[in-house]
Parts: structure tokens; sequence; C-alpha cells
């Protein structure tokens, strides 16, 4: 059972063929963070690498008071998107502040 749970893991994190490319997020401490979204058992999935590997986070109900803040986390690590594209990481003790990478049209 121990080496099932890594593998099925990697199978549930791996990108489709015909996935969208992670976006890029340039941080404030000088690191990227990338993310896509996946719709899965019909629930929105953000898949975030870090730089420490893909971790699929579900999202998480909004409480509907203050300003929109979309929530995805497994519990350990949480994606915050607030508007004006700011993205906040928090997985342990790291916390990272994170804005949208150069876009072209």
């Amino acid at each position: 059972m121990a080496l099932v749970t890594p593998i099925l893991l990697a199978l549930a994190v791996a990108a489709p063929a015909d996935a969208p490319p992670a976006t890029r997020f340039k941080c404030a401490d000088g690191g990227e963070l990338h993310a896509r979204f996946a719709q899965r058992d019909a629930q929105l999935v953000a898949i975030v690498d870090s730089g420490d590997g893909p971790h699929a986070l579900p999202i998480r109900p909004w409480g509907g008071s203050g300003p929109v803040r979309l929530t995805w986390s497994d519990g350990q690590r949480t994606l915050t998107w607030s508007p004006g594209v700011r993205i906040m990481w928090m997985d342990g003790d790291v916390h990272r502040m994170c804005g949208r990478a150069e876009h072209r049209h």
C-alpha cells in the first residue's frame, strides 16, 4: 500500500496531453510558481508547482464576505487568488506573494 499511494498521486497530478500549459507567477522572493487548473470529479483543482513537484489542491468554498478570494488547499498547502492577479502560496513555513509573469496576447 505504501508504494501504491505515491504512484497514484503521480498519476493524479500528471497533466493530460491536451492540458493547457501552466501559468507562471513571479514571486517577491525571486522564485516562480507554476499553476494550472483542471476539473476533476466536477471540482476545480489547482495543480501547483513551487519547485518541489506538482501538488493537486481542491478548491475550497468562499465565505461570501469581503473581497472575492479563491482558495485551493490540501490541508498542508494553500493557494489563494485575489483580484489583480495576486497569488499567495503557503506551504508550512513558506509564504510567497506572487504576481502574473509577463503576459502576451
